[in-house]
C-alpha cells in the first residue's frame, strides 16, 4: 500500500529491529492496522510487508520484510475508549537509500567487513627506527591485498586494508588497528539477498583459514553513486583467533584460494554451509557434531569425486529382472517398491570407501601425525556413525567393530574436524606441506 504513511519510533535491541507506530486514539469504531488491511486483500496468507520506505534523523531508509507482532496500548471495553499502536519486527534495515526490497536487483556493489579479519592479514603500519626513538608511519590511503576476477561467477573481488586511529577517552591516547575489508562487484546490478549470500560464504571462507568462527561486522552496499548501511540482527558465532590455529599464506595463494571458492558449483555450496556449520560450533554434543562431521565428510566427497561410470543399459535390464522376481515371488508391493529403489544407488559408493579415499588425500606421515590409521580408523568411525544414526538397534558384536561412546567420541570428532578442514584446505589449493601443523595439532591437541 505505497500511499499508506505511518509514524512511529525505530528500535534496534537484542530482539532485532522492531517499527511501533504513533499511539492512535479511537471510540468505539476500530481502525484496522496496514498488516490487516493486507491479510484480507490477500486472503489465507500471513501478514507480511515486503518493503516500507522511510526517513528518520539520519537521512531515509528502507525496512524489509516486516511482519505485525503485537498491538500496545489500552482499551476501555466499558466506555470504548480505546489507544493502540502496531509493532513491526523488520528483518533487515538499509540506512542511506530506498530500494523495493530484498529481491531487487539494483545494488551494483558491496563492502564487507569481518571480526578479527584484520588481525590475521599484514597490518599496513611501517616502524622506522631513529637513535632515539622509533617513528610509526601509518598510511593513510588503503592498501590493497589483492584484486581478482572471478570468471565462474562473474564477481570482481578486492581485499583492502586502512588503518583506523582512535583517541583513547581515558588518557587521550592515540589507538591503531588495521581493519580489513572486502568489495565484491557483479557484473549485473543484484539483489541484497545475493550480496547477503556471498557474504555468508566469505564469512565460511575465512573461518575456514583463520581455525576461528568470524561474523560480518559490517555491510554496506551501493547503487551507483547511492551508499546504505545494511542492519539486521544475525546469529554470531565469533571465536578468538589463535596464531597456532591459522594458515599462513601468501597473497598469491590467498587470492587464487578465495577464487577457487568463490568459483564452486551450487551443489557444493550446501556441503559448505554443513562442513563449516559444524567446523564454527563448539557447544554441540558429542554424538551430534559426529553425525554432523561424518555428514560433511560424505557429502564433501560426493561433490568432489568423479562418479563411477556404470552401463546404464545393464543396470537397467537387471532392476527389470528384479522387479519381475519379486512380483512371481508375491512380495508386498510397498516393500518391493523399496526394494526397487535401493537398487538405483546400487552403485554408489559406500561411507567407508568414501571416508578411506579421503584419508588417502593425505600422505601417510601426515595421517600417522594425525594418529589416524585408515585400517582402524574408518571402521570404527563407520561403526559408530551407523550406531547413532539407527539409534535403538541392538549391537552386534559378531565380528564387526564396536561404536565408542563418552569421552571416546570426543577424541574420535578432533581427528574428524581435523580430517575435514584438511581437505578443505587442500580443495582450495593449499600444499599439504603448510597445513600439516595445523592439522595435526586439531587432530591431537587433547590427546
Amino acid at each position: 500500500m505505497p500511499e499508506h504513511v505511518l509514524t512511529g519510533t525505530l528500535t534496534n535491541d537484542d530482539e532485532g529491529l522492531t517499527f511501533t507506530t504513533s499511539p492512535r486514539y479511537g471510540y468505539r469504531v476500530r481502525v484496522d492496522s496496514l498488516a490487516s488491511r493486507m491479510r484480507l486483500s490477500e486472503s489465507g496468507t500471513v501478514p507480511r510487508i515486503p518493503v516500507m520506505h522511510g526517513f528518520s534523523a539520519d537521512g531515509i531508509c528502507t525496512l524489509c520484510q516486516l511482519l505485525e507482532i503485537e498491538h500496545p496500548g489500552l482499551h476501555d471495553t466499558a466506555s470504548g475508549h480505546w489507544v493502540e499502536a502496531n509493532s513491526y519486527r523488520a528483518s533487515v534495515l538499509v540506512s542511506g537509500m530506498h530500494f523495493g526490497g530484498m529481491e531487487d536487483r539494483t545494488l551494483t556493489h558491496a563492502r564487507f567487513t569481518f571480526t578479527g579479519l584484520g588481525e590475521w592479514l599484514p597490518g599496513p603500519p611501517t616502524e622506522v627506527w631513529e637513535t632515539e626513538h622509533i617513528v610509526l608511519k601509518i598510511p593513510l590511503n588503503e592498501h590493497e591485498v589483492f584484486s581478482l576476477g572471478v570468471r565462474e561467477t562473474l564477481v570482481h573481488v578486492s581485499l583492502k586494508i586502512v588503518s583506523e586511529i582512535k583517541s583513547n577517552e581515558d588518557d587521550g591516547s592515540r589507538i591503531t588497528r588495521p581493519v580489513a575489508f572486502i568489495e565484491i562487484q557483479s557484473v549485473e546490478p543484484e539483489s541484497l539477498n545475493w550480496y547477503f549470500a556471498i557474504g555468508n560464504r566469505l564469512e565460511n571462507f575465512f573461518s575456514l583459514l583463520l581455525g576461528a568462527s568470524l561474523a560480518m561486522e559490517t555491510l554496506f552496499v551501493y547503487r551507483g553513486e547511492e551508499a546504505g548501511h545494511v542492519v539486521s540482527k544475525r546469529r554470531r558465532v565469533v571465536e578468538k583467533m589463535g596464531a597456532l590455529d591459522c594458515v599462513r599464506c601468501t597473497t598469491s595463494q590467498l587470492a587464487h584460494a578465495t577464487a577457487v571458492w568463490l568459483s564452486q558449483p551450487e551443489e557444493f555450496r550446501s556441503v559448505e554451509n554443513l562442513a563449516l556449520g559444524v567446523l564454527r560450533k563448539g557447544d554441540l554434543f558429542y554424538e551430534t557434531e559426529l553425525l554432523s562431521l561424518t555428514q560433511a565428510l560424505e557429502g564433501f566427497h560426493r561433490v568432489t569425486s568423479e562418479p563411477i561410470p556404470v552401463d546404464k543399459a545393464t543396470l537397467r535390464r537387471v532392476r527389470r529382472s528384479y522387479a519381475a522376481l519379486l512380483r512371481q515371488e508375491g512380495v508386498d508391493e510397498v516393500l518391493a517398491s523399496r526394494l526397487c529403489a535401493a537398487m538405483a544407488h546400487a552403485n554408489d559408493p559406500t561411507f567407508a570407501s568414501r571416508l578411506e579415499n579421503l584419508c588417502s588425500r593425505l600422505s601417510e606421515f601426515v595421517l600417522h601425525q594425525m594418529g589416524i590409521e585408515p585400517t582402524a580408523f574408518v571402521p570404527m568411525v563407520v561403526a559408530t556413525r551407523n550406531f547413532y544414526t539407527h539409534a535403538g538397534n541392538k549391537v552386534s558384536s559378531r565380528g564387526r567393530v564396536s561404536p565408542v561412546s563418552g569421552s571416546a567420541v570426543f577424541f574420535l570428532n578432533q581427528k574428524l574436524r581435523a580430517l575435514l578442514r584438511a581437505v578443505l584446505l587442500l580443495h582450495i589449493g593449499l600444499p599439504m606441506e603448510q597445513i600439516t601443523g595445523l592439522v595435526t595439532r586439531e587432530a591431537t591437541r587433547w590427546r
